[in-house]
């Protein structure tokens, strides 16, 4: 993904990436529960959505992050679904599956640093590897994960107490992240990673809790109104980088 179309990270891209997670969980679920499409096919159709919205961002000129979070949003929905079917249709253990997606997050990780060219400056200068196929295959892997392992901090603590729990646990990781220094590209899978896990647990909790009674359309609609209010209403300054040579928004 071109240097143009990406966030830069701080308050507002956690926010976002936050409520994209809560999004997701209750998108995923909608997805998979209304369509009837099964796993294969309804996996199938998004990642036919997100190759197209890949080809309209190269084609992009201008600096705008629509690219970026619709494709974040796209994979978060079949990152609920994969995680589901790996669980609860192919049966691996919930502790090995956890162990290989957090490997899956390192590796794909790494990789994404692996080079060192102009995208890679660039976007690290905004906080993030450079995004290109490594980098959304550990994103890929980091919502799965947080929904293999918000669903077991749920069945182990409930709802209610897991998604406290992982709140807590976010903001901690969100004060590591300011901590050691924005340019440490492993605290921000680390933080992604738990904004992942956390999400699942929130996103769940406001689709079933009876306390609530939102119900999951309600929950999607509302999740998807505040992700979207978060990125239109909330605004960064514009500036400008002398590597990408694009105003960036």
């Amino acid at each position: 993904m071109q240097t143009r179309h990406m966030p830069t990270v701080g308050a507002r891209y956690w926010s976002a990436i936050t409520l994209a997670s809560l999004f997701g969980t209750n998108l995923g679920d909608l997805y998979a529960n209304e369509t009837g499409l099964g796993t294969y096919a309804g996996v199938a159709i998004l990642a036919v959505l997100a190759a197209a919205a890949f080809v309209a961002e190269r084609r992009d000129p201008f600096p705008r992050e629509l690219w970026y979070w619709l494709v974040v949003i796209i994979i978060r929905t079949g990152a609920t679904n994969i995680a589901d079917y790996l669980a609860y249709h192919v049966h691996i253990a919930e502790p090995a599956l956890s162990l290989g997606l957090a490997a899956l997050i390192a590796g794909f990780g790494w990789l994404s640093l692996h080079r060192r060219d102009r995208a890679e400056i660039a976007a690290e200068a905004r906080g993030m590897p450079a995004t290109g196929g490594a980098y959304w295959a550990a994103m890929l892997s980091a919502g799965v994960f947080g929904t293999v392992v918000g669903d077991v901090a749920q069945h182990l603590f409930g709802q209610g107490q897991a998604a406290l729990g992982l709140a807590a646990l976010l903001a901690v990781a969100l004060a590591v992240w300011r901590g050691v220094g924005t340019g440490r590209i492993w605290v921000y899978w680390l933080t992604v990673a738990v904004a992942r896990t956390a999400g699942t647990a929130m996103g769940d909790y406001l689709a079933e809790s009876d306390t609530l009674g939102l119900g999951l359309a309600v929950a999607t609609l509302v999740t998807g109104s505040l992700f979207l209010l978060v990125l239109l209403l909330w605004r960064t300054k514009p500036r400008v980088t002398a590597l990408a040579g694009v105003r960036q928004i």
